[in-house]
């Protein structure tokens, strides 16, 4: 028989994966600006985050699941995804972050004029000294790294929840 592990101790671990790989693909997506190279790029960025998420939500539920004797409640996995999604998160936040405030600090501005040139390429007239004040909050390198966080929890909810759903195991399954 194994030693059991906690919640805690799988989420710190798998957590601190997470957030390594994602400043990782952050980095590249930032450094090759994949944001700004069309829809299709976009696109692809999308399914390899969603593919890593899903991998890395799964995998630290099955080895919860095969520490604790095959069995894993559905809200002990749904734990494990949130905490797994937070440090995650906090890490990527963080590392892109710093990122934008001390490596590559153009690339908002970058950002802000491929959704400038899109606006006026269907029609629209972009000016600069119309944009409310609480909207340039938008713009900046902490809404960039709060978002971050942000859509790290969704997708721990999201895409943790069908993890979850495949991965819980109940002692009346293993009979």
């Amino acid at each position: 028989m194994e030693d059991r592990t906690s919640i805690s101790d799988t989420g710190k671990k798998w957590g601190l994966i997470y957030g390594i790989i994602g400043v990782i693909v952050i980095f590249i997506t930032a450094m090759f600006d994949l944001s700004s190279r069309g829809m299709g790029t976009q696109i692809v960025s999308g399914i390899i985050t969603f593919a890593i998420a899903f991998c890395i939500y799964f995998f630290s539920t099955k080895e919860f699941r095969d520490s604790n004797d095959g069995i894993m409640s559905f809200g002990d996995g749904f734990k494990l995804v949130l905490l797994v999604g937070f440090i995650g998160g906090v890490i990527r936040a963080v590392g892109f972050y710093i990122y934008l405030k001390f490596f590559d600090t153009e690339y908002v501005q970058r950002i802000i004029e491929a959704q400038i040139e899109a606006q006026e390429s269907m029609g629209a007239t972009y000016d600069p000294d119309n944009v409310p004040a609480f909207m340039k909050f938008f713009q900046t390198a902490e809404f960039f790294a709060g978002s971050t966080l942000f859509n790290a929890m969704m997708g721990a909810l999201i895409i943790g929840l069908i993890v979850v759903a495949i991965n819980k195991r109940s002692n009346t399954q293993l009979a």
